[in-house]
């Protein structure tokens, strides 16, 4: 028998220093990249708690976060959380809170699969693994010390983070979520002079947009203004006039943005009456414990405990906006005349609020938002794109997609319009750029290391550090000038990538939330890095219109035979292979890239339909 310490970060590794538990009866087992980056550097001998897991484990995992979505639909008081007859509880973002379950559902079964193999005499870890250690099967004679660790139970989006540039500085911080609300309420009453708010009450020609950003729909406003429709913009997580440009695209194009000052102004009263009704409901609806102890159980372990903090502090922090959200926008719905509802999203707030709200009574219409191409023994991450939670019309990009969803998602050929991609017109008509550059130039382009399917861990960010400098130490002795474009998420992995590029050359031009299309636009060959290889970034299938040489580096052995892989539209490889020759022949062997360009050109005339006139072929179908 030996004692087990598990290690969460690098406060965990300070506080087991400090406490100086005797290491040579112990293993320390690390749970995040940082704590073992600081034992690491300590010398100090570990192992990677997330190594116990077997993949059968993973895919165990993420379907039960999923199943575990619906939650609170069996509890016998539902009606109770009703508000203008949508659910409050069914406001909260799907995806976030299937984030939630995983991230906490991994960290438990991790543990679990460890003390089953060892049967520990005593058990060290901080406070805040303290409910997934207790509801695990122990022995009565296994010892458990926890040290005292501040909790942090705030969910993704409870903070944004912020970018800007100002001449040769860039500044970024991180700010809440309800401080970025208030800016945005004050930024857009500043940039509306221009007189852009929507107060059309009588014409019925109007459609409502969900959470789009302008700038990547410039083509498809155009045409619709062409129709004579009008289009208003509602947007609760991004301004639709974040900057100069939207705000530019919103006026030229005679769009419109709701007034959500102005149709809340006389709300006051009404919100602040159904906040005191449900934080009190609410209060009792968690003490309902029975019901949480058999709904929450994963492999014999009642882990209420484990997820009841973070989810009951989403609805205390949020419980105020969901009820704002649920107003407002039932208040848009019965206030105006809409011929359809377009969204890229079901799953987020606003998507939830606006399609409960409007139970099927107006056409809605979901746009598909990215690459999406999937083989049957990795389907079941199509959940990220909604199909399951939709059923009225997906607008689709061209055949594959719609066979797709005929074939394996049974939905019905009525249902799906192909119309291709609007935004993607611009890049069609921007095939033609000439290259004037000495210097061959590489466009890297690494997608962040998210953990959405269970499939990412401590040595998926080593694998990743090594193929860098691995791709780093091959481009450097090509001589070609080296462009790294991030992916624009906020998430923390996105600076641990930047990082690494930095530490190999601190002059290496690194982008973040600038467009790609211009990026691409200069580039004679693309490198694409894939951490869990179980879907394709719109990145590629970008690099691929604009004809550019790619190549995909999949962070794992398996490489699933998507169709631009079999169609040998692109170079797919594993990080492991030896990339010296594909990375130098996709550079300067013409036999290569003429095949790898004539190939991508027939995959994307199957993949999509109506090149370049997309946002026509769609705002057609939309004024009909």
């Amino acid at each position: 028998m030996t004692n087990i310490i598990f290690a969460e970060d690098i406060f965990d590794v300070e506080k087991i220093i400090q406490k100086n538990f005797n290491l040579k009866e112990s293993i320390i087992f690390t749970l995040d990249i940082k704590a073992h980056i600081a034992l690491k550097e300590k010398n100090i001998f570990h192992e990677f708690a997330e190594s116990y897991v077997s993949k059968d484990d993973r895919i165990k995992i993420f379907n039960v976060s999923i199943k575990f979505r619906d939650w609170y639909k069996q509890h016998p008081e539902l009606n109770q959380f009703l508000l203008k007859g949508i659910n409050i509880l069914e406001v909260f973002d799907l995806n976030e809170l299937q984030q939630l379950l995983l991230q906490r559902l991994f960290k438990l079964l991790i543990i679990k699969r460890i003390l089953e193999k060892y049967e520990p005499e005593k058990i060290i870890a901080s406070t805040s693994l303290k409910s997934i250690v207790e509801c695990i099967p122990l022995s009565k004679k296994t010892i458990l010390e926890f040290f005292l660790k501040p909790s942090n139970n705030s969910s993704f989006f409870d903070k944004y983070q912020i970018n800007y540039k100002i001449g040769f500085f860039n500044i970024s911080f991180k700010i809440k979520r309800s401080t970025l609300s208030k800016i945005k309420k004050w930024y857009e009453k500043i940039a509306t002079i221009q007189n852009l708010w929507f107060n059309d009450y009588k014409s019925s020609n109007n459609i409502l947009f969900l959470e789009f950003d302008p700038t990547k729909y410039e083509e498809l406003f155009k045409q619709l203004k062409k129709f004579g429709v009008n289009v208003v913009l509602l947007n609760k997580r991004k301004s639709a006039v974040w900057n100069s440009k939207s705000i530019s695209i919103v006026k030229n194009n005679n769009c419109k943005l709701i007034n959500e000052s102005k149709l809340l102004k006389n709300t006051h009263e009404e919100i602040l009456i159904n906040l005191h009704s449900f934080e009190s409901k609410f209060k009792k609806f968690w003490n309902h414990t029975d019901f949480f102890n058999e709904t929450f159980i994963f492999e014999q372990c009642l882990f209420w405990n484990v997820i009841k903090d973070p989810l009951i502090q989403v609805y205390d922090n949020r419980l105020e906006e969901f009820i704002q959200l649920i107003i407002l926008s039932d208040k848009i719905l019965q206030s105006f005349n809409f011929k359809s509802i377009i969204s890229l999203f079901t799953n987020g707030e606003t998507e939830n609020t606006i399609l409960g709200l409007n139970n099927n009574q107006i056409s809605h219409v979901l746009l598909e938002h990215g690459y999406a191409n999937f083989v049957p023994n990795m389907s079941r991450f199509d959940i990220f794109h909604m199909y399951d939670k939709f059923n009225d019309k997906i607008a689709v990009w061209g055949e594959i997609q719609k066979n797709y969803l005929i074939n394996s998602k049974k939905i019905i050929e009525t249902k799906i319009l192909s119309v291709g991609s609007p935004r993607h017109d611009v890049f069609f008509n921007n095939k033609q750029y000439v290259k004037t550059k000495n210097k061959k130039q590489v466009l890297i382009i690494p997608s962040p290391i998210v953990n959405y399917s269970g499939l990412t861990d401590t040595g998926t960010f080593l694998n990743y550090e090594k193929l860098i400098k691995k791709i780093m130490l091959i481009l450097n002795q090509l001589d070609v000038e080296i462009i790294v474009k991030l992916h624009p998420t906020q998430d923390d992995s996105v600076k641990f990538i930047k990082d690494i590029f930095k530490q190999i050359d601190k002059n290496i031009q690194i982008f973040h939330t600038t467009p790609i299309l211009g990026h691409l636009k200069t580039a004679d060959a693309v490198i694409h890095i894939e951490p869990h290889g179980v879907g394709l970034s719109t990145a590629i299938l970008e690099s691929l219109i604009l004809e550019i040489p790619t190549l995909n580096v999949v962070i794992k052995n398996e490489i699933f035979e998507f169709d631009c892989i079999k169609e040998k539209a692109i170079l797919s490889l594993s990080d492991s292979d030896n990339l010296e020759k594909p990375i130098s022949d996709l550079l300067n062997d013409t036999n290569v890239r003429n095949e790898l360009i004539k190939n991508s050109k027939k995959h994307i005339s199957k993949y999509m339909i109506n090149p370049g006139v997309a946002s026509e072929s769609f705002a057609r179908k939309l004024s009909s």
